[in-house]
């Protein structure tokens, strides 16, 4: 915050990005005073970002496309293989399917087509049928999947127009092409209001002994819109809602092959209103205090210039996070316990213990972008899950310094600090029993961090000019600092810090730093309370469903496995075997065991640990500066840096996911593998995936800058020109995970080039500002890529110019990026107008297939693209 504020201040800006929505306002003020013996400013600041939809946004489609690389360049937009359809072809993923009901018996799942069955199944059709059940029904016919002109399937025509009655691009069945989920947020309203307040009082004695003083305050509220969780619970034949049950029809049976008897069916739905809206709120203050001056007196024993300062800082934020869902133990009792009495009425429970019968099988239930309960249902069914947490932090620090003595071969002065610090983090959290006990359908549990820990510190650092001024030496400094840090948990641990500056001439020079730092475990890696839940997995060892041979007419009789049809890595087979598991068994329902697909649900658990290491690691820096001595007339600089940095023990939390890729990868890792139990069945039943010490982490490369600065008159006012060019290129992004190393330099989210370019023209009142960033090409490892293939949803049905089928791969590359920013601004003493645009030529970022590469909509994540668009903004300042 300014110091030296006199008056008033207000400022004002606002920003408009490409698309609807996401419009960004910021109004701030300020007031401020200075006195003979000090200084007192107080400003408030408010901010708002609008939301902006899936939709609204100008770069994304709404939807995850499949987009894929084909074996002789070209790229591919498309999702094929689910025709023939009225709608023909489109690009986005049809996953998550939603709207249908899975009969076991035969169907897999049956879709919902309300007033129209080909099943006999009221209001649910199939879609196709296995290829040795064509004409099984004359409704079960051959037809074109992938619009190469030659039959490759079976599909289902009850209405017999030529194409299939289950159109998987239908929004009714794909959630993700529905108004409902593409009104989701892309970004999320952000609305932050903040109060700061600073100053100082000088007492104005001999030893200019200062008290200064900071207040901040601030709270934000986050509500955040994220349609598409989905509700897949079993309903047993019991249920008298189940079409298939004892109320139902029998749904084995229709095909008239032999009974099959009542059933369970589990119904695969989104609920408008569960787990699709979330309220946070955060809210912090912050206050400083201080005294500062000189310690005169030290200049009694030969020490000059000597000063002290010694502060303390109290912190406190609460956090709340506040959603809607579905209690899962309600919706299971009400379906376990709901009957159809003798006079046609159905109820659930006691009778008096406030059940409501749930039917999800309603007509209400299965509609575009999700279903919607009854109003005694959903008063029945919803509940809040809630969770409150507290972070506080207290500091106090306090350091002296000054000269120390001076070097017998230069009387140059060494000059240093030395300092103690102490701090004393705590966490707190308070959740609800939805939120402790995970009663939401499909919700983990979460019990929150309860815990604290304290930090002391000692430092010094010292600075020895060794030359300076001499023949080969205008300057040769060294600089060494050190730390030793004692954690609650933790024995002490020391860092340091060197540097070196040698110029051997003004307008030269070299330098060298090397570091050390030290982290211990954070209150959340550290105190995060245990919490397990479900979660869906895809256990890549289960027999996939096309290298299954299935009698779909038999349907108690066990599938065979059929290694033609395998579609896994060999490198995968050959890890699951190692871990003890056949890949060529598992799901069949072999020797008596339960026949499961490769995605089924599974316990993981998550928390801090006592068993976590600090964090270490080591950073060193060379470099040389160069400021050109043949000219007045202009400055010009160039500078370059190589930095090599290492963490040691780094601390993540991964996911069940990434454990359970990594225990079946390639490498087979064995650490991973640890932390997952199969059960009897083979299932996996639980993921630890708790905080862990995961390895190094090494970042490697160099910096390069060169800045330029000049003037010039025109028309009797000086123009001021300065250039700043930047560069970053990297050489090594290693990732050493539990001996599992992969070099991620060159990769998508890892660019080895980055660069920006800034142009700054000065006239008179007006300022010019055009900016250029760069982020450079990037492209997964061919390992991580896969070999092109045939039959993929890209290129199944395409061939190349040879009329050979077309194989492909799905994108995991991406192109260079320029994106332009330009801006002009006038002032004066009293007002400031700024205006410019943003992304100037609405330059789109690169995308790649969500299966290619780590990426949101397409668009990788955390490499640094705009994804607002062409974006105007304005801005206003006025002093007074």
């Amino acid at each position: 915050m300014k110091k030296d504020v006199e008056g008033f201040t207000f400022d004002a800006s606002y920003r408009q990005p490409k698309g609807e929505g996401g419009e960004e306002t910021v109004l701030s003020g300020m007031w401020g005073t200075t006195m003979d013996n000090g200084f007192i400013t107080v400003g408030v600041e408010y901010s708002e970002q609008q939301s902006q939809s899936l939709s609204g946004n100008p770069f994304v489609k709404g939807c995850e496309e499949r987009i894929w690389e084909a074996e002789d360049g070209s790229i591919i937009t498309r999702n094929s293989g689910y025709g023939p359809v009225a709608s023909g072809e489109d690009s986005c993923d049809i996953f998550p399917l939603t709207n249908r009901i899975s009969v076991p018996s035969f169907f897999g799942s049956v879709y919902y087509t309300p007033g129209f069955t080909n099943t006999g199944i009221p209001n649910f059709s199939e879609s196709t049928v296995p290829a040795s059940l064509e004409g099984f029904f004359p409704s079960w016919v051959a037809g074109d999947f992938d619009g190469d002109g030659i039959n490759d399937g079976v599909f289902v025509d009850g209405d017999g127009d030529g194409f299939r009655d289950v159109d998987f691009q239908n929004p009714l069945y794909a959630f993700q092409q529905s108004d409902y989920y593409k009104s989701g947020d892309y970004r999320s309203k952000n609305e932050r209001v903040s109060l700061m307040l600073n100053g100082e009082y000088n007492f104005q004695d001999d030893n200019d002994t200062t008290f200064y003083y900071e207040g901040l305050y601030a709270k934000r509220e986050s509500p955040i819109f994220s349609p598409g969780a989905q509700i897949f619970q079993q309903v047993a034949a019991s249920n008298p809602y189940n079409p298939c049950g004892v109320n139902g029809i029998d749904c084995f049976g229709v095909l008239g092959v032999g009974p099959g008897g009542p059933e369970a069916v589990q119904p695969i739905i989104n609920i408008r209103g569960d787990r699709d809206q979330t309220q946070v709120e955060v809210s912090q203050y912050r206050l400083v205090s201080g005294i500062t001056g000189n310690l005169g007196m030290f200049e009694n024993i030969g020490l000059n210039n000597w000063y002290y300062d010694a502060s303390a800082s109290y912190s406190a934020s609460k956090g709340t996070d506040h959603r809607v869902g579905i209690n899962e133990e309600r919706l299971i009792y009400s379906l376990e316990t709901s009957v159809l009495n003798d006079d046609g009425t159905i109820t659930c429970g006691t009778g008096s213990d406030g059940c409501v019968p749930v039917n999800l099988f309603a007509d209400s239930i299965f509609q575009e972008g999700g279903g919607t309960l009854s109003p005694e249902e959903a008063a029945y069914l919803f509940i809040d899950r809630d969770i409150e947490t507290k972070v506080n932090q207290f500091v106090f620090n306090a350091f002296m310094g000054g000269d120390f003595f001076n070097l017998p071969w230069n009387n140059e002065t060494v000059a240093g600090i030395v300092g103690v610090e102490f701090r004393r983090d705590e966490i707190e959290s308070n959740p609800n029993a939805a939120t402790a006990e995970g009663l939401l359908w499909g919700y983990f549990a979460d019990q929150g961090a309860d815990g604290s820990r304290n930090l002391k510190e000692i430092f010094t650092e010292f600075e020895f000019p060794l030359l300076k001024g001499v023949k080969g030496a205008e300057e040769l400094t060294f600089t060494a600092s050190g730390r030793v840090s004692e954690e609650s948990f933790y024995d002490a641990e020391s860092t340091y810090s060197i540097k070196t500056i040698y110029r051997p001439v003004e307008w030269f020079t070299l330098r060298a730093t090397k570091g050390t730092s030290y982290r211990a475990p954070n209150l959340r890696e550290r105190f995060l309370n245990g919490t397990s839940g479900f979660n869906t997995i895809a256990d890549p060892c289960v027999v996939p469903e096309d290298a299954r041979n299935i009698d779909p007419l038999n349907p108690g009789s066990a599938a065979t496995y059929n290694a033609a049809e395998e579609t896994r890595d060999t490198s995968v087979l050959n890890a699951c075997q190692a871990s003890g598991v056949d890949p060529t068994s598992l799901g069949l329902g072999q020797n008596g065991t339960d026949s499961y697909t490769a995605t089924y649900s599974a316990e993981i658990e998550t928390g801090g640990t006592t068993e976590l290491t600090p964090e270490t690691s080591v950073a060193k820096t060379y470099g040389l500066i160069f400021e050109q001595p043949f000219s007045e007339e202009f400055d010009l600089t160039f500078s370059l840096t190589r930095f090599d940095i290492e963490v040691a023990n780094s601390i993540a939390e991964p996911s069940a996911g990434y454990s359970i890729g990594q225990c079946y990868s390639a490498d087979g890792n064995e650490a991973f593998c640890n932390r997952i139990g199969r059960d009897s069945n083979g299932q996996i039943d639980m993921v630890d995936a708790s905080f862990i010490n995961i390895g190094l982490i090494s970042s490697k490369g160099f910096d390069y800058n060169v800045y330029f600065e000049t003037d010039t008159v025109i028309a009797e006012e000086n123009l001021g020109i300065t250039l700043d060019l930047q560069a970053t290129r990297m050489t090594e992004q290693v990732y050493d995970v539990l001996g599992t190393i992969d070099d991620n330099m060159g990769e998508p989210d890892s660019p080895e080039w980055r660069g920006s370019a800034r142009l700054q023209l000065k006239y008179s009142d007006f300022r010019f500002n055009w900016e250029t960033r760069f982020i450079g090409k990037g492209r997964e490892d061919e390992d991580d890529l896969g070999e092109f293939e045939e039959g993929t949803a890209g290129c199944r049905g395409l061939t190349d110019a040879n009329g050979d089928a077309l194989k492909c791969r799905p994108v995991g590359f991406t192109d260079d990026y320029f994106v332009h920013n330009v801006g002009l601004t006038w002032s004066n003493d009293a007002y400031k107008v700024n205006f410019g645009v943003r992304n100037v030529f609405n330059e789109a970022p690169p995308k790649v297939d969500p299966s290619g590469s780590f990426s949101n909509t397409n668009i990788p994540l955390g490499v640094g693209y705009d994804t607002s668009g062409r974006s105007p903004y304005i801005s206003f300042t006025a002093s007074f």
